[in-house]
């Protein structure tokens, strides 16, 4: 019997727009042997029709706390799953992940774990801060990833472009000197976020909202419609409730951590 364990992850974590993710404690977990055909049981969460685990000729079960299509790389972790499942090795898993996901952020956390940042082929972990809790407004109804790419711009203003690249800079810093206070202005965007306002109208109310409950920065989690934010410690939960008393859609409040 082989076995596999993946992280939920987070992607953009504001300006990193397909650069920047983490990886949270939540996970999936799949263990299966070889089949003549495949024959899979689900646990915690049913995947729709057509899931990546179908194609592969063998028969296990999976267990998953990822809830699927709201912005914490369910697909990212299902994919890395079924090719390790696959017997892909470990030095070509990243690649292949990303051939099959389409954008390297999600499956680079996946793998690695902590903080990552991604170029390319290139894959390098950032400080993890762990002494802040990682606060969610966990949308309940699902939004394909597809759609939230396809309203985005194809090309942005220099402006925007400065704007992000200084925030980049200013969140990476903010990492490596622990210097949680930048993380409100770091962790702005003009690349992704105000184009899927328009079909998360509540976004901007409940980024504000977590900041006044006492979160250092938030953003929207992936292509959302989940939001996370970065809570001082003890502080995870009322940021969480906040965010999710002014998101007024449904979903529920949750606090994780990254995992590293």
């Amino acid at each position: 019997m082989t076995s596999i364990r993946v992280p939920a992850t987070i992607a953009n974590l504001g300006p990193g727009f397909d650069v920047l993710a983490m990886a949270v404690d939540l996970w999936l977990e799949a263990e299966a042997e070889p089949a003549q055909a495949p024959a899979w049981t689900f646990v915690g969460v049913e995947p729709p029709p057509g899931h990546p685990f179908e194609g592969l000729r063998m028969r296990g079960q999976v267990r998953s706390e990822i809830p699927l299509g709201v912005g914490l790389g369910s697909s990212a972790a299902a994919r890395v799953a079924v090719l390790a499942l696959e017997g892909v090795p470990a030095g070509e898993l990243f690649a292949r992940a990303v051939r099959v996901e389409g954008h390297p952020d999600n499956v680079a956390a996946a793998i690695h774990h902590g903080v990552v940042a991604c170029v390319a082929d290139r894959v390098v972990r950032l400080p993890v801060p762990d002494d802040l809790e990682v606060a969610l407004f966990v949308a309940a109804e699902p939004s394909p990833t597809e759609q939230a790419r396809a309203i985005l711009p194809a090309t942005v203003s220099r402006a925007d472009a400065v704007y992000n690249a200084g925030r980049n800079a200013l969140l990476v810093h903010a990492l490596h000197a622990r210097d949680w206070s930048l993380l409100g202005i770091a962790m702005e965007d003009r690349l992704h976020q105000p184009a899927r306002s328009s079909i998360y109208p509540w976004l901007p109310e409940t980024i504000a909202a977590a900041r006044a409950a006492g979160a250092h920065g938030a953003a929207l989690a992936g292509a959302g419609p989940s939001v996370f934010a970065f809570a001082p410690p003890g502080a995870g939960k009322q940021v969480a409730e906040a965010m999710t008393a002014a998101a007024g859609a449904p979903g529920r409040p949750l606090v994780t951590r990254i995992v590293s």
